[in-house]
């Protein structure tokens, strides 16, 4: 196999401007802290049969007093949907208050980054998680295999 012409030409110097480049991106576009800590979070192995939901509703909602901000998030999958609502309880932390349809009592984990919540689900599908620090998170069902959320920001 013969070396492509474009490579022939490639030496130390561009090498080096590349790494000028490279440089200067980093200087003026950094990448956010804690980019790779939420990779390895996001990105944690599950069973390969796991069904991720896919997100497919997100609204603000009115708040009981001024300046709370409620989110509702609807996660849709094959065999379960999943509402959560996040609501602010202290300064660095939020409720979770979850439904799962079909209702059913299962097995629910909440993935954050100082560990993992469990929790059961009532015969309603209701569950719900106090205190949960901001940062990511990821929500676990176990129905049959694993059934999971993205990794979202709360």
């Amino acid at each position: 196999m013969t070396t492509p012409e474009w490579h022939q030409a490639v030496d130390d110097s561009d090498f080096v401007v590349l790494q000028q480049v490279r440089d200067l991106w980093a200087a003026v576009d950094p990448p956010p802290a804690g980019l790779v800590d939420w990779v390895r979070f996001a990105m944690e192995p599950t069973t390969p049969e796991a069904e991720v939901l896919k997100m497919s509703g997100r609204r603000e909602l009115a708040a009981a007093r001024g300046d709370e901000h409620t989110r509702s998030i609807t996660f849709d999958g094959t065999a379960l949907t999943v509402i959560i609502t996040l609501t602010p309880a202290a300064e660095d932390a939020v409720r979770v208050d979850g439904w799962i349809t079909p209702p059913s009592a299962l097995h629910v984990e909440l993935r954050t980054s100082q560990g993992t919540l469990s929790g059961t689900s009532d015969e309603r599908g209701r569950f719900a998680f106090d205190q949960v620090c901001c940062g990511l998170v990821q929500l676990i069902v176990r129905h049959n295999g694993d059934t999971l959320t993205p990794s979202i920001v709360v």
